[in-house]
């Protein structure tokens, strides 16, 4: 029972596939070199892409409460009905 376990689930040693961790020599200089670097690849959003996303953001969140409050009023009321507490 133990050998099949052993062959079926391997053993470290057998992922001969996998590849060696890359090790990079330098120090705090050299990583904030890779840092400008990266970030000068990153595509930045434009005032206008930024305002409206947020709005969009805000009206989301907006109609979200209206619903929540909705839901809950709806509930709130059943329960009350349901308890007989509506006259």
């Amino acid at each position: 029972m133990a050998d099949t376990t052993n062959k079926t689930m391997g053993t470290m040693s057998d992922n001969k596939d996998l590849p060696s961790p890359v090790r990079r020599s330098g120090g705090p200089l050299a990583l904030y070199g890779e840092v400008v670097r990266e970030m000068k690849k990153v595509t930045w959003p434009t005032w206008k892409e930024t305002y409206l996303t947020t709005f969009m953001v805000f009206v989301m969140v907006a109609l979200t409460v209206v619903f929540f409050f909705f839901i809950d009023t709806v509930l709130s009321w059943g329960e009350r009905l349901l308890v007989g507490a509506v006259g």
